[in-house]
């Protein structure tokens, strides 16, 4: 796994902890796609966070050619996308990651 992965994976892992401890009553799972997205032909790496109740679904994607941003859509589990947008990977933060899982799981 790589460094700018390990480092996100690990800051929306405390976000997802923290959002469980604030809302027990929805669950969310995490994945990491490390090799999927490869094997595809994409040169990125991404974490979902889903919120299989709801059907709503967010995707962080780190682009190996821009590695410093990470683009994180808002969609559901089919892959429609209601929303995308692109960040600078060192402003997200666990805070950051919990006000946006609130704003869009609970919504």
């Amino acid at each position: 796994m790589k460094k700018t992965l390990k480092v996100i994976s690990e800051t929306v892992a405390n976000a997802n902890d923290m959002f469980y401890e604030r809302n027990k009553n929805i669950d969310t799972l995490m994945g990491i796609m490390d090799e999927a997205l490869r094997k595809q032909g994409m040169q990125a790496d991404a974490i979902t966070i889903d919120c299989v109740t709801l059907d709503k679904k967010i995707v962080l994607v780190i682009h190996d050619s821009k590695p410093e941003f990470v683009n994180i859509a808002l969609g559901d589990k089919a892959g429609e996308i209601q929303s995308s947008s692109e960040h600078l990977l060192s402003e997200i933060n666990a805070s950051k990651m919990l006000d946006m899982m609130e704003g869009y799981f609970l919504n």
